[in-house]
């Protein structure tokens, strides 16, 4: 057998070695991106947060005596689960998704209350949103939506 001095390629060696560093750079790149990805999920469902915000602003600038929407479930305008929770707040400006699935976010509670002892809710409000696909230790797992803000929690 003989060796031509023209002989041009890459040896076994050289094709290991690079498909070893591929394989290197691989292991470091994966581990990031699920990182971005679970922050910007997290990211999403703040943003839509502040969104329902302002909706929920919005519905009480334009309600009788300046109250939220009840969290009963007698009226057309209650909420009680995503459904009513886009339909309402659509009317009064938000973007909601018609499912939970497609936005991202899992509806978990929302709360009114009476603040100035008329007997009458809706003075002030909460949610309580779970963000979809994230690991329950991420902060942001648990989205905390009030009047005053919003807060990020784990689950765990």
């Amino acid at each position: 057998m003989m060796i031509h001095k023209d002989a041009k390629g890459f040896t076994l060696i050289e094709l290991m070695i690079v498909v070893a560093i591929i394989g290197i750079l691989a292991a470091i790149a994966v581990p990031n991106f699920v990182q971005y990805r679970n922050r910007s999920r997290v990211a999403a469902s703040v943003g839509t947060s502040e969104s329902i915000r302002g909706a929920m602003a919005a519905y009480a600038a334009d309600s009788v005596s300046n109250l939220f929407p009840n969290s009963g479930g007698a009226d057309w305008d209650d909420i009680t689960d995503w459904a009513s929770l886009s339909s309402v707040l659509n009317n009064n400006g938000a973007a909601l998704k018609l499912s939970e699935a497609l936005q991202g976010m899992e509806f978990v509670a929302y709360e009114t209350w009476d603040l100035d002892g008329d007997d009458i809710e809706g003075d002030d409000y909460y949610f309580i949103f779970s963000t979809s696909g994230v690991p329950d230790t991420l902060t942001g797992a648990i989205v905390e939506v009030r009047s005053s803000g919003i807060q990020r929690w784990t689950r765990s």
